[in-house]
């Protein structure tokens, strides 16, 4: 079971030569690919040294447990990155909500939807180390699309704003992205977001 803070530190290492970034830009990637797929049950120091091209060893001297290897994956991945909202202006609410729910996906090719989804599969198990996920990116992209509608409404686009704004629309918005690979297994893409935007947002604020 993770450490209370594991997530959130990165071990010092231990002593031996110098560390090579690119084989730690490695191994990370591989670890982030493996909770990716399987959620933090799928990945093992083992597994991780074996994906990466690299002795056990190397994968330990760098971090000491699956725990710390996993907290730094995340952020490797930039999922502890605060969502924010982008405002660009009266008139464009369709775009801000469009942009800033593209920005919470960031690059496909680390896919940071699919690996919340994965990991939140496995939030009985590993509550402490899941606890990043829902604090640091579901609420960080809640309080994001909040932003965007609080100014929205300050500037007259949207009316009927109620106190403490729209919860459930914001709320579906984010579980059809955070499960959209579960529901269509595939990668979300910008259709995608458009489709949420436009079907479920919008006639929701309206």
């Amino acid at each position: 079971m993770p450490q209370p803070g594991a997530q959130l530190r990165r071990p010092s290492g231990l002593s031996g030569p110098p560390r090579d970034p690119a084989r730690d830009a490695l191994i990370l990637r591989a670890a982030t690919e493996l909770l990716a797929e399987g959620g933090y049950p799928a990945m093992t120091m083992d597994k991780a040294a074996a994906r990466a091209g690299v002795g056990k060893a190397t994968v330990y001297r760098r971090w000491p447990s699956r725990a710390e290897l996993a907290a730094e994956a995340l952020s490797h991945a930039g999922l502890t990155d605060d969502v924010m909202p982008v405002i660009l202006g009266s008139g464009h609410l369709r775009d801000e909500l469009l942009a800033t729910l593209a920005s919470a996906i960031g690059s496909q090719d680390t896919s940071r939807v699919d690996l919340v989804s994965a990991l939140l599969d496995t939030a009985r198990q590993e509550p402490e180390l899941c606890s990043l996920i829902r604090v640091r990116y579901v609420e960080s992209l809640h309080q994001a699309l909040a932003g965007v509608l609080d100014h929205a409404a300050q500037r007259g686009d949207l009316s009927n704003h109620p106190q403490g704004g729209h919860a459930i629309a914001v709320s579906a918005a984010i579980a059809l992205l955070v499960h959209w690979g579960v529901v269509h297994d595939r990668p979300i893409s910008d259709e995608d977001i458009a489709q949420i935007v436009d079907g479920v947002l919008m006639p929701l604020l309206r």
